[in-house]
């Protein structure tokens, strides 16, 4: 099972890992806000997307009322510890018991009931493949959350393809498509498009869940 003792920020620290601002992410956000604006989607940018504010969040229950939860961050992999696998957060200001890494050791204990989590940052559904427990790292983690299904990818990914594609899977998400049917729908536009079709910028997407 996903380790949920153990020092986190103090391994995490001593990485010393510095993150660059994602241009994309602003943009992927802004596409989102206005596909969903009808349903006054709840949107976190820039000083607003911290770990602190997600924990707020999760505590007065609110992270439990979406049926859609969106991530456009970075991810850092851990394969040797799996639990350190993280959603990466703000690293700026932040109070002495918050190191911005919401890890898959914490992700069980926040409250989801989403029917889809997007994880729209680099290799986010590797995890470690442990007898009896299946993969062990962020996609396991959210499904011990509540999450039901995950999307996520599997290597570094484009910042701009990033943002077409996770619109273009929302559009068809909002016109009735199932997650899977979105999901082929999206890649095979991708491989129509001369710009994106090589596999590079939409194979590393994949989707976990019930």
């Amino acid at each position: 099972m996903v380790m949920r003792g153990g020092d986190y920020s103090g391994a995490l620290r001593q990485l010393n890992m510095n993150w660059q601002t994602l241009p994309g992410s602003l943009e992927e956000l802004s596409a989102l806000e206005k596909l969903f604006k009808e349903t006054n989607p709840r949107i976190y940018k820039q000083a607003e997307a911290t770990e602190a504010h997600l924990q707020s969040l999760n505590e007065k229950g609110l992270l439990a009322q979406h049926r859609y939860l969106v991530f456009s961050a970075h991810g850092y992999l851990s394969s040797e510890v799996p639990a350190l696998s993280s959603i990466v957060l703000g690293q700026v200001n932040n109070p002495p018991n918050i190191d911005g890494y919401v890890t898959a050791g914490e992700w069980p204990g926040y409250d989801l009931k989403s029917d889809l989590m997007v994880l729209s940052a680099c290799e986010t559904g590797l995890g470690k493949n442990i007898g009896g427990e299946g993969v062990i790292g962020l996609p396991y983690a959210l499904y011990v959350a509540g999450n039901k299904n995950t999307l996520l990818t599997l290597w570094t990914i484009s910042d701009t393809a990033t943002t077409k594609f996770i619109t273009s899977f929302f559009k068809k998400l909002k016109a009735g498509m199932g997650q899977i049917e979105a999901l082929t729908a999206t890649k095979r536009e991708f491989l129509r498009d001369n710009k994106f079709s090589s596999p590079l910028y939409w194979a590393a997407f994949v989707l976990y869940g019930v």
